[in-house]
């Protein structure tokens, strides 16, 4: 039986980690430890407002029927539990890596995100300089009207829920949770960008969502030092993890991937921010 059911609707940047490491060996703990610590809006200002497109409002709410009527859309958030992942990197009480064992978004959905970020391509072009170090060929989801709208919903009703079942026994208070930044990745071994180095994010938690199927892409999957082995995912699934943790896009040979990348603070716990990333980092 699916672990997930379906309403009817269709980080700043990664800072710098890994000068002169090369992609996908296992680092020594120089390496590692050459990352800025970035985590929180007192870290990065602009995450105060990098924030505000994602939160989902009460005008959001607002749907009109066909005779003018307003109603408010009933919010439904899943109910999810650690078990409903795979697991690695123990931590306190926890783990730092989880791999949903079933889809998060349908594939409809995942279809709608490619089909938007390809058409608003073809109008202004993949953007490939807004990460620092460890640019990405992405587009950021505030250009992506329909998707916007859609993860508004979906961060309340099913992403948060599920960060909050898989790291909420170490989070001091997993309301609070906040995207603080968001895009939608594009690899194509044709030509285009292959792989992500390895790099640790600016964020406390990251998450990338398979848009794509697995079948139409050889290779690819989320590289971990941790593991020093690649996880990959399928269509709708996800992949979590603390953000201080080295990690990186792991190469494709032929197809194309996209994937749904997002940055996630912990809003007002930047000391609290601070201090969970230097205790993971090296992990």
């Amino acid at each position: 039986m699916p672990l997930f059911r379906f309403p009817m609707i269709l980080a700043f940047a990664a800072v710098s980690s890994t000068t002169g490491c090369n992609a996908f060996v296992r680092t020594d703990d120089s390496c590692r430890r050459s990352s800025a610590l970035k985590v929180s809006e007192l870290h990065v200002p602009g995450y105060a407002q990098s924030k505000l497109p994602f939160i989902l409002r009460d005008e959001h709410l607002q749907e009109q029927s066909g005779d003018g009527t307003i109603t408010l859309r009933r919010i439904n958030p899943l109910t999810f539990d650690v078990q409903d992942s795979d697991v690695k990197v123990p931590y306190q009480d926890g783990f730092l890596i989880h791999k949903t064992k079933d889809q998060v978004l349908t594939n409809e959905e995942c279809q709608m995100i490619v089909n938007e970020a390809e058409y608003v391509a073809s109008i202004r072009e993949w953007t490939r300089n807004r990460h620092g170090n460890f640019p990405t060929t992405d587009l950021p989801l505030v250009e992506l009207p329909e998707t916007l709208k859609f993860l508004r919903f979906a961060l309340v009703e099913r992403i948060y829920p599920m960060l909050q079942a898989q790291y909420g026994m170490f989070l001091p208070d997993p309301t609070k949770l906040r995207l603080a930044d968001g895009f939608v990745v594009k690899y194509d071994a044709a030509g285009g960008q292959k792989e992500l180095k390895p790099h640790r994010d600016g964020s406390v938690l990251s998450f990338n969502i398979a848009l794509n199927p697995a079948s139409e892409f050889e290779g690819g999957g989320t590289w971990f030092a941790s593991l020093d082995d690649a996880i990959k995912i399928d269509q709708g699934q996800i992949v979590s993890h603390s953000s201080a943790l080295l990690h990186g896009g792991h190469g494709i040979i032929s197809g194309k991937r996209y994937i749904l990348v997002g940055f996630v603070i912990l809003e007002g716990y930047d000391s609290w921010s601070m201090r969970f990333y230097n205790q993971v980092r090296n992990l």
